[in-house]
């Protein structure tokens, strides 16, 4: 089992909480928190945006003080949406969105009022996707809604049954929103389904443990998911779980045991500049009812590196005669790292056991910071032609190959 790293960062900021929500904002690089409960009579209306170093609270004029609400960043209109929550009383059926610098209410009607929902941007149709939650009812709903920038559309209404406190992230590499787990009734779930832009279809039975008010991104290429409880019944004592998992759109893989303490109701968000998971808050115990268990919130803010490994090799073109030149394309799955003493990553392309290129084997430079570079090399006369041939770009221990046709 591959192991992540995760480490405790900052200790002053928010206030510990569950029931927040959490989005990364690409177009300033923050990750913005509003919300959540204090579990002692006290709900929050704070803005607050964790930079990678500091967590500073930018607004407490908005939305008002609400839990169990979900937020998504659009990076078309390149600003957070808010949607619904518990307030003091009852539950909330507002949108608002956050620009960097201030909350401005966009619409007071589309989905009925609700908690405990989950929303994902879909970025490649440029809507955000809302399922489920809990109504003013307490009844858990199965509804799908999609927001386009200026008002609700209902979608499809048959696909995963009526949950909430699930999960929600989209999946850029395979364009899809994946739903995980969430609470039915009295049952916690351990069901994946994705959602394609006009249906739901169930991808897996099984991975994860069933379980409820967990948190879940999508990080580089995989969707990741960290924690939850397994049940809200009180006759037997539920686990609480710290463990993560991955979703490569196939099956879950278990990936890491230690980091985070065990907690539900806590809020994730991917901080695509440079490439970290952050966690932050939630609840360590299973007490609903004990007027003490606000004194067990948890404060504390987590990051862990997603590892950066190679996402493609291209070849431009790739039938060439000898003599000819080729442009390599070589991309990332996230931003290259550096160091002071080299600021990027070296990548090497080769063809073991071929002669293709004199130039081979040859270093190419990924700044710090890029996702991709570019470099070329000429098809040597020699080659063999009427073959196809690897050209191998190798990166530390990740390795990609391409087929290079060379014409007789």
């Amino acid at each position: 089992m591959v192991r992540l790293v995760w480490t405790q960062k900052q200790h002053i900021g928010p206030s510990p909480r569950t029931g927040h929500a959490m989005a990364f904002d690409s177009a300033r690089g923050r990750v913005v928190l509003f919300g959540g409960d204090s579990m002692q009579s006290r709900l929050f209306h704070d803005t607050w945006e964790w930079d990678g170093e500091n967590w500073t609270q930018t607004e407490d004029i908005g939305p008002g003080a609400r839990s169990q609400h979900a937020m998504a960043y659009d990076d078309v209109r390149q600003a957070i949406v808010l949607f619904g929550g518990s307030p003091q009383s009852g539950v909330a059926a507002d949108t608002w969105q956050w620009d960097g610098a201030n909350w401005t209410q966009v619409a007071d009607t589309g989905p009925a009022a609700r908690s405990h929902h989950a929303m994902a941007f879909d970025r490649g149709r440029g809507r955000i996707v809302l399922f489920g939650g809990r109504l003013a009812d307490g009844a858990p709903a199965g509804d799908t809604w999609e927001w386009d920038g200026e008002e609700w559309a209902q979608q499809e209404d048959v696909g995963p049954p009526a949950r909430e406190a699930h999960a929600m992230a989209h999946d850029a590499g395979r364009d899809r929103v994946v739903l995980y787990g969430g609470l039915s009734g009295a049952v916690a779930r351990g069901d994946t389904w994705e959602w394609d832009g006009s249906a739901w279809k169930q991808v897996a039975h099984f991975g994860a443990n069933p379980r409820l008010g967990s948190g879940m991104v999508f990080k580089n290429e995989r969707v990741e998911l960290f924690g939850g409880l397994s049940s809200l019944d009180a006759s037997e004592p539920p686990t609480l779980f710290r463990d993560t998992w991955e979703w490569d759109g196939k099956r879950w893989t278990l990936r890491q045991d230690i980091g985070p303490g065990p907690r539900w109701g806590h809020a994730m968000a991917f901080d695509s500049a440079r490439s970290r998971v952050v966690l932050f808050g939630g609840l360590p115990v299973f007490a609903p009812e004990d007027p003490t268990v606000g004194n067990e919130l948890l404060g504390d803010t987590w990051e862990h590196a997603d590892p950066v490994v190679l996402r493609s090799l291209i070849l431009a073109p790739s039938v060439a005669s000898p003599g000819e030149t080729v442009v390599a394309t070589v991309t990332l799955t996230g931003r290259a790292a550096g160091t002071p003493a080299v600021p990027g990553q070296i990548v090497t392309l080769d063809s073991p056991g071929q002669r293709i290129s004199d130039s081979f084997p040859m270093n190419i430079f990924i700044g710090e910071g890029s996702t991709e570079t570019q470099a070329s090399f000429v098809v040597n006369q020699q080659a063999a032609g009427g073959f196809l041939h690897n050209v191998r770009a190798t990166m530390g221990a990740s390795a990609i190959a391409a087929l290079l046709n060379i014409r007789a």
